[in-house]
Formats: structure tokens, C-alpha cells, sequence
């Protein structure tokens, strides 16, 4: 009778139904459950090896409200996994604890055999060591050679080749001296340490009826396997000597050099510690004019304000001067066009315009009659032609006024720096400070380049000075030579002995630099907003004061940047005067007698301008003056004027012109005589309407021919005959 366990699966009817392929229903499931959940409570075995059920299977009824909370539904947990997991876990912490161990046991041997080897070496010469591992090496040598020879013996039925070969080798090697012997154990040793640990060097594979020596030395070990010849130690004794003695010569020549830098940080120490109260005293002089410095610049960021401020006040106060001037004798000029043009008209009721002109004429009759008593005077009156004096005279009221308002302007300008002490508000006293950094160091002096600093720190303390500054004014024509700032700068730095060191001096240029920088804006500003170009003092004292700069200051050439700019502002306000300025009346020649005088006065006025405009000759580009005298004065106003007058007055006014354009334009070939065509046909034209039969037609004629003669139209032997 067979043996079930207990909890064996039971072979009952609902294994045979599920055999036979029957359902089985819930009562039959739930049995089963029943089953297995009892068997889980007691304890006991549960067989694994149950098959699985297929997946095909499902439930059919679900778990009753009691359930067993089993999950044979689902395929069941291996357990062997993670027991196998756990198992190869311990292996893994026993092999790491072996390997400790290996470990502390590899360094305590390691340790062990060091102190032996201390040990040894200390009881143990050099010699001895060699002489025991030479023997070492031929016992190792033999016993190999006697236990292979051995071997072979062995195995004779099957190495007879090997034999002979091991047979002749031993033959060889009792015939052999202790250092042949030596050699070969030593290349033995070498071929076999080297076969066995797996280096990089190569066996040479020998056939295979060659014995096992062959193997053993063929190695391609380069270094040498025997004992060193000594051929070998000599040369080897010699190179390092050669080596020895180049790295012994290299420290010399190290110890040298590095003697001579000990010697120089020696002298340098000794220099520095001599150096030393001078760089202090440098040190607390810098720190000193650092904090002048840095107050001079507030000083003046305060107040350069103020000084443009009050520039501009007095720039506009001449303006509106000048501007008024101009005005009333523009208004003038056309005041008597409408009274010569309306001369012949029947009278009109007189209107408040018409009062007004007869107040105007009143005034202008007037100051022409003092003018004329001053002449007369002067005795300068027979000389003088009606139009050429400048009308600037203005009332006694607007005078003072205007003096008054000037002189305020210059009061507030002395009250600017009143504040300030003299090394902040004044050149002599800013020099002076200055003056010291150039004798205490001069290359730091030239190297911080404060002579391209020393015109902006002293130009608003020369334009405060010179803020109501009006050359072309009889008050301020002063030469700027007798003026306290001038010489101050002319004498700073001063101390150069020959041309060499003036040249090298950076401040050499000092004085073209403010003059450059200063007066020539100012004079620029003066010409446009002052200068009447019909005015032949302002005139001939701008064209002096340049004139001197020019020549007293050779900076100020024609790349001078300030000094283009004056000019093109010359040349702007006499095309505006020429345009605005110059009236002159076309009469028949009938009626010409009754106009002569407004006529004459207009012509002498375009006479003046064009003598204004070439006394600029020299200075100013000869073409544009070429262009303004000749090709826009001459020959627009002044000939057309010409042309209506009588031919003694044609003639007088011609030479007049002729003798007012400069020497030099009139040069054989000159472009100017090429563009006076026109003022030469018209003296052509009165010279042939001349009747030489009349004796006052003669000089007239002689007139005409010097006047082309200068001209260079005719020649003068023809002018003479």
C-alpha cells in the first residue's frame, strides 16, 4: 500500500474532473481554497512542484465575503531567487574579507622583508652580495640544466634528438670558465624571467626538434644579459665622469651668476637705502600738488561758468552795438533812394512814416556837419571824399549807456576770483606752483604732458581778463606785449641756455598755444557779430593785429584749425556786405548833375569796400579777394556806375581804382588784368571818344594810357609817343 503525506495533493474527484476536462463549479473551488488555507495555518510542508495552471483558466466566481486572502490566481513568488541572492551576498562579504586579510598579510611580509633587507645590507658588503648572487644565479643555472637533462633522460623513447643535443650542452658547459658560465646562467635567468612573466619582449619560436635551451635564451631583450666587461665599466665610468663634469662646470657658472645678482641686489639695496629720503620727500610732494591739483580743477569747474557767462554778455552788448550802426546806415541809404526817387513827384500829405524819415535825415545832416567841422579842424577836409568816412557816431545818452553797461560787465569779472587764493585765481600763481614740478622732476613733468594742460587751466583766468576785449575799438587796441599775464608766461620756464634745450623744452610753445586758443575764437566771434567791413579803422586795425600774430607766431599757419575758421568768417562778412551794403544809383546822364551827390557818396562808399577788401592782400587766399574785389564789386556795381559818368569823372574814378588794387595783382599775366576785361574796354571806349583837337582832352587821354599801362595792355614806349 503506497504512502501519502497528509497535505499531498489528494488525488479526489476535483483533480479528475479538471482531467477530464470538467469546469468546476464554485463549491468545488471554494473547497479547494478551504483546503490549502488550513494547510498554511498548521504549518506544515506545501509542495512546490504543483503544476501550474494554464492562463487560459480564469474565475468564474468571485471570492465569497470571508475570503482567505490567498493569491493563487497569479503565478507564484520563486523564493529560490532571492535565496540565491542572499547566498551569492555572504560569498561576496567572505571574498572581501579573505581579500583583507590577503592584503594586511602582503603588507606585513612586505614590511618583514625590508627590515631583512636592511638588515643584510648592513652586515653585508657590496662584494659579497654580487659574489652570492653570481652563485646564486650558476647553482640556479645547473640545478635547471641537470633537472631538464633529467627529464630528458626520462623520456629518452621519445627525445633521442634532445637528448644528444642536452648530452653535447652539459659537455659544453663543464668546458666552459666560471664566466662564460656565468653569462649563459645569466641569459638563461633573463630569457626565463622573462618568458614567465608575461612582459612585452618576445621568445623567437625555435623548431621543434631544438631543445629547451634554445628557448630559454633566444629573448630581444636589448639591455645586457651578463656581467659588465670592463671595457663596458670603463666607458661607462667615463661617461659619467663627462657628465659629472659639464653639471659640475653649469653649477659653477650658476654660482657665479648668482654671485654677481647677489652683488647687484646689493648695490641696488645700498642705492635704494640712499634713494630713500628722496623718494619720501617726492612721495609727500606728489601727495601735496596731487590735492592743489584736484582743488585747482574744482576752483575752475566752478567758475569757468561765470566767465562764459559774462563773455557772452559782452559779446551780445558789442553786437547790439554794431548791429544798430549798420542798421541806421542801411536805413540812411534808403531814406535818400526814396526821397531822390520821389524828388519829382507832386507832395503828398506828410504821414507818420514821413515824419519819422524827416527826423532820420535831420540826424544823419547832422552828424555829416560835425563830421565835416572835425575835418576842417584837422585840416584833412580837401582830401576827403563824401561816402568814405565810417557814420558811427551815436548820441551822448546811448554812449554813456553803453560805456556804463561794459564797465559792469568788467566790475563783475574782477569780483569772480575775489574768493580765491592767488595759486587758484591767478596766472602768476598757478605757474609758480607748476613751476616747482618742473624743477623738482622733470621727465615725470613731460611724462604727465602738462603742457598741453597748462592752456586750459589758464584760459579762463586770460578770457576773464579780456572779457570786454575789443580790438577794433581806439580804446582797446593795446599791445598784448605790455600786459601783465604776457610776460608772466613768456618768462615761465626760462631756464634753457642754448637752442637745443629751448627746442626740447615742452613748454616752449606756450604762448602761440594760448593765443591760438584764446584770441583767435574771440576774434572770430568779434568778426561776426561786430565787425562792419565798411568801417576802413576796424578794418586796417584787424588786418594789423593778424598781421602781428602771423608774423610773431609761426604755429599759426594755414593748418591752424582757429585760424581757418577767422578767415572763412572774414570772408562770409564781406560777401554779406557786398550784397547789402553797396547801392549805387543808375541815373541818365541828363539828370545826373542833380543826383551827383547821393551818386558820389554811394560810389565812394563801393571805393571804400573795395579798398577794405584788398588790404586783406597777404593774408586771405588772393583767389577768393580776387573773386570778391574784382568779380563781384567791380564789375557789378562800380562800372555800371562808371559807365553813367561824365569821361573826366570815368577817368578820376578808374585811377582811383587802379591805385587801390594791389602791386602785385597787376603783374604781366595775372589773372586779375584777364578779368578786367570789361574795365578795360570801357576805358578803350572813352579814349576813343576823345577829341584830341581839345587841349583838356590831352591829359585825359595821357590818364587813360598810364592806366593801361599799369594794366599792362599797352606797352610803354607806345604810351610815350
Amino acid at each position: 500500500m503506497q504512502h501519502h503525506h497528509r497535505f499531498a495533493k489528494p488525488q479526489d474527484n476535483f483533480k479528475m474532473c479538471l482531467e477530464n476536462g470538467v469546469i468546476p463549479d464554485a463549491a468545488m473551488i471554494h473547497a479547494a481554497r478551504k483546503r490549502r488555507q488550513k494547510a498554511r495555518e498548521q504549518g506544515e510542508f506545501i509542495p512546490v512542484e504543483e503544476p501550474k495552471e494554464e492562463k487560459s483558466k480564469k474565475r468564474t466566481v468571485q471570492e465569497d465575503g470571508d475570503g482567505d486572502g490567498s493569491d493563487e490566481d497569479d503565478d507564484r513568488i520563486d523564493m529560490s531567487a532571492i535565496t540565491g541572492a542572499k547566498e551569492r551576498e555572504e560569498r561576496r562579504e567572505q571574498f572581501y574579507a579573505v581579500q583583507r586579510e590577503d592584503s594586511d598579510a602582503e603588507d606585513s611580509d612586505v614590511e618583514t622583508k625590508e627590515w631583512e633587507n636592511q638588515q643584510i645590507r648592513k652586515g653585508v658588503t657590496g662584494a659579497q652580495l654580487v659574489s652570492a648572487q653570481q652563485e646564486s644565479v650558476i647553482s640556479q643555472y645547473l640545478i635547471g640544466t641537470s633537472f631538464s637533462q633529467t627529464f630528458q633522460n626520462k623520456s629518452a623513447p621519445l627525445l633521442d634528438d634532445q637528448q644528444r643535443v642536452g648530452a653535447d650542452g652539459a659537455s659544453d658547459y663543464r668546458a666552459l670558465s666560471t664566466a662564460a658560465l656565468l653569462e649563459k646562467a645569466y641569459a638563461a635567468s633573463s630569457g626565463i624571467r622573462l618568458a614567465g612573466t608575461g612582459g612585452t619582449s618576445k621568445r623567437s619560436h625555435a623548431p621543434s626538434g631544438s631543445g629547451g635551451i634554445g628557448l630559454l635564451t633566444k629573448t630581444t631583450d636589448p639591455k645586457p644579459t651578463g656581467p659588465r666587461m670592463p671595457q663596458q665599466i670603463l666607458a661607462q665610468l667615463t661617461e659619467r665622469h663627462r657628465t659629472t663634469a659639464e653639471l659640475n662646470r653649469k653649477h659653477d657658472e650658476d654660482i657665479k651668476q648668482i654671485s654677481h645678482d647677489i652683488q647687484l641686489l646689493r648695490m641696488d639695496h645700498l642705492s635704494c637705502e640712499q634713494k630713500a629720503p628722496v623718494a619720501a620727500a617726492k612721495y609727500r610732494f606728489y601727495q601735496e600738488f596731487r590735492c592743489y591739483v584736484s582743488d585747482l580743477v574744482e576752483c575752475l569747474n566752478e567758475k569757468v561758468p561765470l566767465v562764459t557767462a559774462l563773455e557772452q554778455r559782452a559779446l551780445t552788448l558789442l553786437g547790439k552795438h554794431s548791429a544798430m550802426l549798420i542798421e541806421r546806415r542801411r536805413q540812411d541809404m534808403r531814406d535818400q533812394v526814396k526821397e531822390v526817387s520821389d524828388a519829382n513827384k507832386p507832395v503828398k500829405r506828410v504821414g507818420p512814416e514821413d515824419q519819422e524819415r524827416v527826423r532820420r535825415a535831420a540826424e544823419r545832416e547832422g552828424r555829416r556837419t560835425r563830421r565835416r567841422r572835425d575835418r576842417e579842424k584837422s585840416e584833412t577836409s580837401d582830401s576827403h571824399f563824401d561816402g568814405m568816412s565810417s557814420d558811427d557816431e551815436i548820441p551822448d545818452m546811448e554812449a554813456a549807456r553803453y560805456r556804463s553797461a561794459l564797465q559792469a560787465i568788467e566790475l563783475e569779472a574782477r569780483e569772480v576770483f575775489a574768493d580765491a587764493a592767488e595759486e587758484y585765481g591767478e596766472v602768476a600763481g598757478i605757474l609758480a606752483r607748476f613751476e616747482q614740478w618742473r624743477q623738482h622732476d622733470m621727465p615725470a613733468y613731460s611724462d604727465a604732458y602738462v603742457s598741453l594742460c597748462l592752456p586750459k587751466i589758464l584760459a579762463p583766468l586770460i578770457r576773464l581778463e579780456h572779457v570786454s576785449w575789443n580790438p577794433l575799438t581806439v580804446d582797446a587796441l593795446v599791445e598784448l606785449e605790455n600786459e601783465r599775464w604776457y610776460r608772466t608766461v613768456a618768462q615761465y620756464g626760462c631756464s634753457a641756455t642754448t637752442e637745443a634745450t629751448l627746442a626740447a623744452d615742452p613748454d616752449v610753445r606756450l604762448l602761440p598755444t594760448l593765443v591760438e586758443k584764446i584770441f583767435l575764437p574771440k576774434l572770430t566771434a568779434l568778426v561776426e557779430q561786430y565787425w562792419d567791413p565798411l568801417s576802413t579803422t576796424q578794418t586796417f586795425r584787424l588786418v594789423r593785429l593778424l598781421k602781428r600774430f602771423v608774423r610773431d607766431y609761426p604755429s599759426l599757419k594755414g593748418t591752424c584749425k582757429p585760424l581757418r575758421v577767422l578767415f572763412q568768417a572774414i570772408l562770409d562778412k564781406l560777401k554779406q556786405s557786398i550784397d547789402n551794403d553797396v547801392f549805387i544809383p543808375i541815373f541818365p546822364k541828363q539828370a545826373q548833375e542833380a543826383k551827383s551827390s547821393f551818386f558820389q557818396r554811394q560810389f565812394c562808399s563801393g571805393l571804400k569796400l573795395l579798398r577794405n577788401i584788398t588790404s586783406w592782400q597777404g593774408i586771405l587766399a588772393d583767389a577768393a579777394l580776387k573773386e570778391l574785389a574784382i568779380g563781384s564789386l567791380l564789375n557789378r556795381y562800380l562800372l555800371n556806375g562808371m559807365r553813367v559818368c561824365s569821361p573826366v569823372d570815368a577817368i578820376a574814378k578808374a585811377s582811383t581804382i587802379v591805385y587801390t588794387l594791389p602791386r602785385v595783382w597787376l603783374t604781366p599775366g595775372a589773372s586779375v588784368v584777364q578779368s578786367m576785361d570789361q574795365f578795360i574796354s570801357m576805358l578803350r571806349h572813352l579814349q576813343s571818344q576823345l577829341d584830341p583837337a581839345l587841349p583838356p582832352n590831352g591829359e585825359l587821354a595821357e590818364q587813360i594810357r598810364k592806366i593801361l599801362t599799369s594794366l599792362h595792355v599797352v606797352s610803354a614806349s607806345s604810351a610815350v609817343s
